[in-house]
């Protein structure tokens, strides 16, 4: 299984050149020779032994028979649903929208700090839902609602009862579990819309501030709750 060969991007030259993914000092490594920035080595995975456990259930299925795009220079240039998957979406992340109940300085969505408004209407959400349940030879089953912070969005329960209408058995929202937090009531509404799983964030399991700190740390009060 060790060492074999990849495909990696060179963040500098912004081009795919192969890659050596090996084992030493029980971490598993990324040996990449970029013509025009040399040989260099990362950690991919700081732990082998869980990386090894994680790989035997590596399996490639069959792939998409009726991919949403073309293949035009390959991954990661080309974007969407293309030929070249080697399976349908398993869990499908849609950004409701890009705002944010915070700005934390560690986000990796950017949310709240790009100067404008993103937010699909409900009728666009439901047409990417639609499009994931015709997906062939498997259509989607489990489904994520993210930013941004959903819970800003007040149609929310409206969208999570629009998945659970088409038929959508595993729903999800990330959230930093502000608004959960404030009101019993407003999960409750969640949960009878159809919610299955509330993604929060995990800074730790003590109150003490992490280096990069949040505006607000919810996530002890949401879990408790």
């Amino acid at each position: 299984m060790i060492p074999c060969k990849q495909n990696h991007s060179v963040r500098n030259a912004k081009k795919v050149i192969d890659a050596t993914v090996y084992e030493e000092n029980g971490q598993i490594r990324l040996k990449k020779t970029c013509p025009e920035h040399g040989t260099f080595s990362d950690i991919y995975w700081s732990d082998a032994a869980l990386y090894k456990k994680f790989a035997r259930f590596q399996h490639d299925e069959t792939g998409v028979d009726n991919p949403m795009t073309e293949m035009d220079k390959g991954c990661p240039y080309d974007c969407g649903l293309c030929p070249e998957h080697k399976t349908t979406t398993v869990l499908a992340l849609i950004d409701i929208t890009n705002r944010c109940n915070q700005k934390c300085p560690v986000c990796f969505a950017n949310a709240a700090a790009t100067g404008y408004v993103h937010e699909p209407s409900i009728e666009q959400i439901r047409e990417m839902m639609q499009l994931l349940t015709r997906e062939k030879p498997v259509r989607n089953w489990a489904i994520q609602f993210s930013g941004g912070e959903p819970t800003v969005r007040d149609d929310l329960p409206a969208i999570i009862r629009m998945a659970r209408d088409l038929g959508f058995i595993q729903i999800q929202i990330a959230t930093n579990g502000i608004r959960l937090a404030k009101s019993v009531e407003y999960c409750r509404e969640l949960v009878e819309a159809g919610l299955h799983t509330v993604y929060l964030q995990f800074d730790g399991t003590t109150r003490t501030i992490p280096p990069y700190p949040r505006i607000q740390r919810t996530s002890h009060k949401t879990a408790h709750d």
